[in-house]
């Protein structure tokens, strides 16, 4: 009975540990996992994975774009709306996820970029662009106009 207390204050310590883990959602890149219910990707990185066909099946394209169009990684998302609220963690320029139709609203924060909060609508495409981030710029590197 005397490892009751301890028990105890290890099995909190690793709840809190796991809402944590929960609470950033960091997406390894090029795979799908499922969070709060929604499908979400996390990818971009290199023209191959963007050229992957498998992303087009996803509803929402979050892409993080610099000044001079180039490619912003490193950002935590958050999408609420239609009784949804999805969190993520992304080291790589898009977030996909598959959405039901409708409007939501994306709240994210890119390192060295800022934070920004737009309205978006799904099914679609959304760069967000933060102009005074980025560097130079090769033009294989800018975001391919659709």
């Amino acid at each position: 009975m005397r490892f009751a207390p301890k028990v105890a204050v290890l099995l909190a310590g690793l709840a809190a540990t796991g809402v944590a883990y929960a609470q950033s959602n960091s997406l390894p890149d090029g795979q799908s996992m499922e969070i709060n219910g929604v499908q979400t990707a996390c990818t971009g990185v290199s023209s191959e994975a963007r050229m992957n066909p498998e992303w087009k099946d996803y509803s929402l394209r979050l892409e993080f774009a610099g000044r001079g169009g180039q490619y912003l990684g490193d950002a935590t998302v958050n999408v609420t709306g239609n009784g949804h609220d999805v969190s993520v963690h992304c080291a790589g320029p898009w977030v996909l996820m598959m959405l039901p139709p409708g409007t939501y609203r994306v709240a994210t924060n890119v390192a060295d970029a800022g934070q920004k909060t737009v309205t978006v609508h799904v099914p679609g495409r959304t760069v967000v662009r933060f102009p005074d981030a980025g560097g130079a710029i090769s033009p294989s590197d800018r975001i391919a106009s659709e």
